[in-house]
């Protein structure tokens, strides 16, 4: 229990941040604003109230009873409800929208079919009675490789493409990008269908050997969709490989490579270390969108000011490393040693409080420098 009711809501929490990822896509790539903004993020939070109450549903055969058995099941299947709120959210953005096809777009089609597959098997493994016949089968890693995969792994990647200009200055290749996700999703399906089979037939997880010749079929198909996510993931350091190789040719001169929607695209990229050169005014969802309808981007202030900056500092590592060499030696009952973790965090912090070097400011001539250094590189490429 004490594992599990940490263990279900952070599972939910790894998926929520890639769920932000999708929305931005769609909304950027479909040219439209984000449909039932409000329901997104009232199911955002259902998911995270939700994700404690259903931690039970890993162990309905441990015998807590019908009753608890009946809560936990109900409370997993009703969880589902956000979440394909968010489904048809993300379908009802791209509906009637003008939806480029690039890469990032390539992979949030990809999570939303994978990972309403994942979802519904979700819904059965929900069932108690199903459970009892499917606990601890390779059903069950199907279905949670179906949910990790495409909803969070295919997140990470789609967020990643899209955002890599913002954050290197150039965008990565579209052709090797593409080549990974075909073998990624064809693999995935490849890999993991034959897991749901084989649990319905009996193969239960962690097995050192099997001796059933009616399983072999299967797990050689598995097999091949594995090699076929490995060529997915080679692919995929190619991509980055021969995008730092052919950086130039790929510059994003305008900070704005997807004719994006929201106010990180205003700037140049790399992003500069101060961010924004004035505090942005926010009336609109898509403030960055609504300004290039009105007019209003890319328009070069008269004045600039000063920016008030926060000096780098090394204490958050220092406190991070000694906390774990504390946690690391209180596992282990190594008690000098976590004496000597637990000083050194301390320590840390207050050398840090007493710090009192932690800010500067940013003449207005330098933040002028810097700005007109991207204005002027799109009025090139202009």
């Amino acid at each position: 229990n004490l594992i599990w009711i940490w263990g279900h809501p952070e599972v939910y929490i790894l998926v929520l941040p890639a769920f932000g990822v999708y929305s931005e896509i769609v909304a950027t790539f479909a040219r439209k604003t984000l449909f039932g903004y409000k329901s997104m993020v009232y199911a955002t939070a259902a998911i995270g109230v939700l994700s404690f109450l259903v931690w039970l549903h890993h162990f309905f055969t441990m015998g807590a009873g019908a009753n608890v058995n009946a809560f936990f099941g109900i409370a997993t299947m009703i969880i589902s409800i956000p979440t394909g709120a968010k489904i048809f959210n993300w379908l009802f953005t791209i509906y009637r929208g003008r939806l480029r096809i690039t890469t990032p777009v390539l992979w949030t089609l990809g999570f939303m079919i994978v990972f309403v597959i994942g979802g519904m098997t979700g819904v059965m493994l929900a069932i108690p009675g199903v459970s009892f016949v499917l606990h601890n089968s390779l059903f069950l890693i199907a279905h949670f490789h179906n949910t990790i995969i495409g909803g969070v792994v295919f997140g990470c990647i789609a967020g990643m493409t899209y955002w890599f200009p913002k954050a290197f200055g150039f965008t990565l290749n579209e052709r090797l990008g593409r080549y990974s996700f075909y073998c990624w999703f064809v693999g995935f399906f490849l890999a993991f269908m034959p897991l749901y089979i084989l649990g319905f037939k009996g193969m239960t997880r962690r097995l050192n050997h099997y001796d059933n010749p009616e399983w072999q079929p299967y797990l050689l198909v598995a097999l091949a969709g594995a090699a076929l996510i490995m060529l997915g993931i080679w692919f995929l350091l190619q991509q980055v490989f021969v995008s730092i190789r052919q950086r130039k040719q790929n510059q994003d001169v305008t900070g704005d490579p997807w004719d994006g929607r929201t106010l990180e695209w205003a700037i140049s990229s790399p992003a500069p270390f101060y961010n924004f050169a004035h505090v942005p005014k926010v009336d609109e969802l898509d403030q960055f969108w609504e300004d290039k309808q009105n007019g209003k981007a890319y328009k070069r202030p008269a004045k600039y000011e000063d920016i008030h900056m926060p000096r780098n500092t090394a204490a958050g590592v220092f406190i991070g490393a000694f906390g774990l060499v504390m946690c690391f030696a209180l596992i282990w009952h190594i008690w000098w040693l976590s004496i000597v973790g637990f000083v050194g965090m301390i320590g840390s912090f207050i050398v840090r409080a007493y710090d009192r070097d932690v800010d500067y400011w940013v003449p207005a001539a330098e933040v002028e420098r810097i700005e007109n250094a991207h204005f002027d590189k799109m009025q090139k490429a202009a």
